[in-house]
């Protein structure tokens, strides 16, 4: 499959990472479900492989999504959730899955709320081992109260893009541009006629004085040169004289 970064720059990518919401998720599902200890995010985001093929349990969600869990992650959201001290000691067996049904749903829960958050609440987690598959991946920590980690949530990089690119306003389409040539037929411009010129030394031009003549290098009843925009221009003109105004015909 084609990768989709190429269209956005590094920094555009790690802005689209920090815009992804999963802090409030990851708080709106601690308090609903423990008394005693907080679980938040920890740290920064980190880039890199999917580090889900080297956890202990893990679900991947559509293309692009895997949250894994710590290896003693149900034992420990079983305690935080009944408020008691994680010492290790031995439920029986009826206590242990007792506390083992309640950590799943626990973590059922903060599974629908990670997809409702990502905006994929109508795909299906899948259990088991998860593949890297393609990269690179961005990795969010969850960890407790004591900053020890409990969940890892992983997204790939394509996911993060595509979501920053269907969050853009939609392309509004504006008035054809019309072509060049209709575009500039209103442009004003200054047409001049180049009726000679007359080459002086420094030293004559600065001893001119009013009555002076200067011999210019055409001959009166040529053809001169036309310049547009002061610019000149493969055009020739001759000067005329129409009442008491110089008028110029193009020749």
């Amino acid at each position: 499959m084609t990768h989709v970064r190429s269209w956005l720059p590094p920094e555009a990518v790690q802005r689209a990472v920090r815009e992804v919401a999963l802090r409030p998720c990851v708080r709106e599902w601690s308090a609903a479900w423990f008394a005693a200890r907080s679980v938040d995010l920890a740290g920064d985001p980190a880039v890199g492989a999917n580090p889900a093929a080297a956890r202990g349990t893990c679900w991947q969600l559509a293309d692009g999504v895997v949250l894994s869990l710590a290896e003693d992650a149900d034992a420990r959201i079983a305690a935080m959730m009944y408020g008691g001290p994680d010492d290790g000691a031995s439920p029986t067996p009826a206590d242990r899955a007792a506390l083992d049904a309640a950590a799943a749903a626990c973590v059922a829960d903060f599974r629908s709320r990670l997809a409702a958050t990502l905006g994929l609440g109508g795909a299906a987690w899948r259990p088991g081992t998860v593949e890297s598959g393609r990269g690179p991946w961005w990795t969010w920590r969850v960890a407790d109260g004591g900053r020890a980690d409990l969940l890892q949530i992983a997204l790939s990089e394509e996911l993060i893009v595509r979501r920053a690119r269907a969050a853009l306003p939609p392309f509004v389409t504006g008035k054809t541009v019309a072509p060049l040539a209709i575009a500039l037929a209103g442009q004003q411009v200054t047409v001049s006629a180049l009726v000679g010129r007359s080459r002086l030394t420094t030293t004559e031009l600065a001893g001119l004085a009013v009555g002076d003549v200067l011999v210019l290098d055409r001959d009166l009843t040529a053809a001169v040169d036309v310049a547009i925009g002061h610019r000149p221009k493969p055009l020739r003109c001759t000067v005329d004289r129409q009442d008491d105004r110089l008028q110029l015909t193009i020749v």
